[in-house]
């Protein structure tokens, strides 16, 4: 008999075949008919697990952005003290970066697209959002553990801080130079940090 995976599961499965596909042939690429080819599955199981394109491409973009953030939530782990949490926040950085250099190129390619096609700028839009929500919720964590609170609206501090990391991001994508990723992420860091009080 053969038995239906969970729904998350057959998700979970069909965003991992619509990354394959846009690693492997670009954004563009990825199509409800493409990604079912990928996965091995009829058509009519992407529908059943998405309403649409556009909510498979959202759902890539959570997947993406999860990964990437992994190694910067693990560094909350370094404690309270200010220096120590702010060198590990620049480690987590740079690493999630390196480990998911392709992931994060996709993410570039989401918004390049989106910037170019109608089609795809209501996709590009909800992945700045997720950008932006996913730094607030981490930037809350930070305050949390650190025992601190923000000068800045912390909505206005997530959208500049997620905005700097993609730049930092988008420079060592091209030049591949982790020293001034580093440096940059310090900085960032240091800016974040000096915002904290008491």
């Amino acid at each position: 008999m053969n038995k239906r995976k969970p729904l998350d599961e057959r998700r979970a499965e069909i965003v991992e075949a619509g990354l394959s596909v846009a690693l492997r042939e670009g954004v563009e690429s990825v199509t409800v008919r493409r990604v079912a080819q990928e996965a091995g599955i009829s058509l009519g199981t992407v529908h059943y697990c998405f309403d649409d394109k556009d909510a498979m491409l959202r759902a890539m973009g959570r997947s993406i952005a999860m990964r990437a953030s992994e190694p910067v939530l693990a560094a909350l782990g370094a404690g309270p003290d200010r220096p120590t949490l702010a060198e590990a926040t620049v480690d987590a950085l740079l690493l999630g970066l390196k480990q998911h250099q392709h992931m994060r190129l996709l993410t570039f390619e989401f918004a390049v697209s989106g910037a170019r096609t109608p089609v795809l700028r209501e996709v590009a839009q909800a992945h700045l959002k997720q950008s932006i929500t996913m730094t607030r919720e981490y930037l809350q964590r930070l305050a949390d553990v650190a025992n601190v609170k923000f000068r800045t609206d912390i909505d206005a501090l997530a959208r500049t801080t997620a905005l700097r990391i993609d730049g930092i991001e988008l420079a060592w994508m091209v030049d591949q130079d982790d020293a001034a990723a580093r440096a940059g992420f310090a900085d960032l860091a240091h800016d974040v940090f000096d915002d904290m009080e008491p």
